[in-house]
């Protein structure tokens, strides 16, 4: 027997009587390991149920670890290092087995152990070490369990007990990674959540409303169960609302996996998701489940960007025509401003456009320093505005990297370098970081 498992026992020494010598006259029989022997001279003290109580828990410990030990090795799938449960290990080195119990069980990597681990800080000490065991020999995956890895802080009974509610009445979810979604709720809620799915389901020719989801976007159930972690609002929204909702986007030709990608277009009500596709289809614009669920103002400032787009479709959609045009360059001017900056060549019509019509059309600022105004040679007054003079082509060449940056910045940049008073004949300050645009404005300001 480990006599370091035994040790609680002797702090009660100096009251129990209960030394050392005692505790070698202990005598486990072989024939019976059940029954532990004690002195007789121990009957009569107040500890005696204390230290039997502890005597027994300890030799039942050291007994299941001695038959795990005898079943599993280090080769099976199912050991695990018992050493690092002692009472006496610290956290780092709880923590560091229940990541070594998870990259054996499911095969992860050191990494997304750690992602886990710092996603739930406190599942290493809720976990049951059965879990592990049990839900591999369910069949879960390590698709599954990296999106629920709060699994193994169920007790293989729970786990069974939630995965009998959902097998008994739908046959065809009662994989455990199919339904693993469900079992974050109580066995109350999971029973009345799938009572009421077959209740709705009666008029309708699909046993739910995921079967019908499954069935009209032509994907496995498990991809639709798997989409309520992030999309709660499927367990309550009605059969024939989702049924409708579906069978608009279809019919107005939206793609299937984009529907399955955006279910939140289902949150719609239909008569505004049909009122929206009629707009788009009578502007002859694709429809697009984002489109559909945009807010108003969003809605329409797709719908004028989407024909500004189109307009500059006479340059075929090329890029480098676009740039040529508005530049006044030629094509060798363009291949090297990509060739100085790459992320240009991924840049679209509509992202450089703005940049463009900002820089080269011109701009308007409001200054209230007349002195100011003074130091500025080109200006005329226009009520409280000042217009500045465009900026010149040449320099938009020379610095390719303010394309690509957002409009906000580029007006705000520029508007500092005029109201500061800084003279420039190049733009590469304004395309830089903010900390070294700000340490170019102060090294400025001290001259």
């Amino acid at each position: 027997m480990n006599l370091r498992l035994l040790l609680p026992c002797f702090f009660l020494h100096s009251k129990s009587c209960f030394t050392f010598r005692n505790f070698q006259n202990f005598i486990m029989n072989k024939s019976n390991c059940s029954r532990v022997v004690l002195p007789q001279r121990i009957h009569t003290n107040v500890f005696k149920n204390v230290i039997v109580r502890q005597i027994s828990t300890c030799y039942q410990l050291l007994q299941d670890k001695t038959e795990k030990s005898l079943c599993l090795t280090k080769g099976d799938e199912s050991y695990f290092d018992f050493k690092e449960l002692e009472c006496n290990s610290s956290a780092e080195q709880r923590m560091g087995h229940f990541m070594a119990l998870m990259c054996e069980a499911f095969k992860l990597s050191e990494e997304e152990a750690e992602d886990i681990v710092e996603c739930y800080p406190f599942l290493w000490k809720e976990f049951f070490h059965k879990s592990f065991t049990h839900l591999k020999s369910m069949g879960l995956v390590k698709t599954t369990f990296m999106q629920y890895p709060w699994l193994i802080s169920m007790s293989p009974e729970e786990i069974d007990s939630k995965l009998q509610i959902v097998s008994t009445s739908f046959p065809d979810m009662g994989d455990v990674n199919t339904c693993a979604c469900l079992f974050k709720y109580p066995n109350e809620k999971i029973d009345m959540l799938i009572s009421n799915w077959k209740k709705e389901a009666v008029e309708f020719e699909q046993p739910s409303k995921f079967h019908f989801l499954a069935h009209a976007l032509k994907v496995p159930i498990g991809k639709i169960m798997n989409q309520l972690e992030t999309k709660s609002f499927l367990l309550s929204l009605s059969y024939s609302r989702i049924q409708e909702g579906v069978n608009i986007c279809l019919d107005a030709g939206v793609q299937r996996e984009d529907v399955l990608n955006d279910l939140w277009v289902l949150r719609n009500r239909p008569i505004k998701i049909r009122n929206r596709i009629e707009t788009l289809l009578q502007s002859k614009i694709p429809v697009k489940p984002w489109v559909l669920r945009a807010r108003i103002q969003s809605f329409k400032t797709y719908i004028e960007e989407y024909w500004e787009e189109k307009q500059d479709m006479e340059y075929d959609n090329n890029l480098s025509s676009y740039l040529m045009t508005r530049l006044k360059c030629e094509l060798s001017v363009v291949e090297r401003m990509m060739k100085v900056f790459p992320n240009l060549q991924r840049a679209t019509i509509r992202k450089v456009k703005p940049n463009i019509d900002y820089l080269l059309v011109g701009k308007k600022s409001s200054f209230s320093n007349t002195a100011m105004l003074k130091k500025l040679k080109h200006r005329w007054l226009t009520s409280s505005l000042f217009i500045v003079k465009c900026i010149d082509p040449g320099l938009v060449i020379m610095t390719p990297r303010i394309l690509c940056q957002k409009l906000d910045t580029v007006k705000d940049r520029i508007e500092i370098l005029e109201t500061t008073g800084i003279q420039y004949s190049s733009l590469w300050m304004v395309g830089r970081s903010q900390r070294e645009f700000d340490d170019f404005v102060k090294r400025w300001k001290t001259k």
